[in-house]
């Protein structure tokens, strides 16, 4: 399969990347179990990440980073899911935060935080909180969820709405930096899905945040770093939900397909491997993760392609990365309840040799985060008769000064 061209990818960074996530993966593996059953993820794991860098592969390369193509981070993605879907969502959001924190940040801030860093960001991108205006800085207080590998993460990257700014008009919201330090972490994360990856609610009460580690939310102009980290947030983080749908799904595959020929199928008398209907479906899910790929890459080729060239993205490149997202996560979950269900009862046990019921379980968590919902899909609608739908969230972002 030819794969569609994109800019600034680098065969032999990705293939080092990949190589690390190989040294990780038999950690994540050996430790998935325990990283579910403490809510976030086993410190072995967190200290492999680090070991091998893997936070590091979206920041920019002038702090430090990989800065890593969006086909790199797609097939990265991909990989860790596959080993664990835990790791794969963690290792997704502390390196694309970490992009973040490196990219939007004030010069010195930026490269105070990254001199010798090897660890994960984490943070909510919905301004949930509020900041008022002081001298120096602002004063924030506010309750966020979702903070993905928050408690193996150095820095929080998250948003709040300015209070009182005098200025007719919508809002104004601020991107902040805070050191993880300075937020209090709430033990909420007692869910049946992505358990391990401890995304816990976390607060701040009246914090001061000095004007240095703040920049404009949600178009903060990127100030270093590949033309990628131009995109608007929920275009960059294309690369991370389509990797993770996708190493999960193939995952599933691969654990039905090696339990078929063990699993005796009472009524049949046979195999589970032998059953025509089996081997005809398991043919046809491969062959719909294999078009959920391809559409992957195509999705992740256009957003780099509009970014290289300095161009916005147009509604119908929206549209595609919209609905792609919402259409790969729907067919990993599709294929994944196939593996799930195939894999009969044995499927049902936590840690009993199959992660099958894990990849099911965690599939249908990434189905309900906000990047991936079934929206995307009335969006896409919508531009083909003929609208042009717009929200702040989709706003190309300043040009750098």
């Amino acid at each position: 399969m030819t794969r569609p061209h994109v800019p600034n990818h680098n065969p032999e960074l990705e293939r080092d990347l990949l190589a690390a996530v190989a040294h990780v993966r038999p950690i994540a593996e050996a430790h998935a179990r325990e990283s579910e059953l403490g809510a976030t993820l086993h410190p072995a794991v967190v200290d492999a990440l680090e070991r091998e860098r893997l936070f590091l592969l979206a920041a920019p390369s002038e702090l430090g980073g990989r800065d890593a193509s969006g086909e790199t981070q797609l097939a990265v993605f991909e990989a860790m899911a596959h080993a664990d879907p835990s790791a794969g969502w963690a290792l997704m959001i502390g390196a694309i935060l970490n992009g973040m924190l490196g990219a939007y940040l004030p010069d010195a801030t930026a490269r105070a935080i990254f001199a010798g860093r090897s660890k994960a960001a984490a943070g909510l991108q919905v301004p949930m909180g509020s900041a008022r205006r002081v001298t120096g800085g602002y004063r924030v207080s506010g309750r966020w969820g979702f903070g993905s590998g928050i408690r193996h993460a150095d820095w929080v990257f998250t948003a709040a709405m300015v209070e009182d700014t005098g200025v007719p008009g919508p809002p104004c919201f601020v991107h902040l930096a805070i050191p993880a330090s300075e937020v209090t972490v709430e033990s909420t994360w007692d869910t049946a899905f992505l358990r391990g990856s401890g995304s816990e609610h976390y607060r701040v009460e009246d914090l001061f945040v000095d004007e240095a580690h703040t920049c404009p939310y949600p178009h903060g102009a990127r100030l270093r770093g590949s033309s990628f980290l131009n995109l608007p947030f929920v275009a960059l983080v294309a690369p991370g939900h389509l990797g993770f749908a996708l190493g999960v799904a193939q995952r599933a595959l691969d654990e039905v397909a090696a339990l078929a020929p063990k699993r005796f199928m009472a009524w049949p008398g046979e195999p589970l491997a032998a059953q025509q209907s089996f081997r005809l479906e398991l043919g046809r899910q491969h062959m719909a993760l294999q078009a959920a790929r391809a559409l992957s890459r195509e999705v992740v080729a256009r957003l780099s392609e509009r970014m290289a060239a300095g161009q916005a993205l147009t509604p119908d490149d929206w549209s595609m990365a919209r609905a792609g997202m919402a259409y790969v996560t729907e067919a990993a979950a599709a294929i994944t309840t196939f593996a799930f269900r195939a894999g009969g009862a044995s499927a049902l046990y936590a840690g009993a040799g199959s992660a099958l019921e894990r990849c099911f379980r965690d599939i249908h968590a990434a189905t309900q985060h906000i990047a991936a919902t079934s929206d995307g899909y009335e969006y896409a609608g919508r531009v083909q008769l003929g609208e042009v739908p717009f929200h702040p969230m989709l706003m190309a972002r300043a040009a750098a000064q």
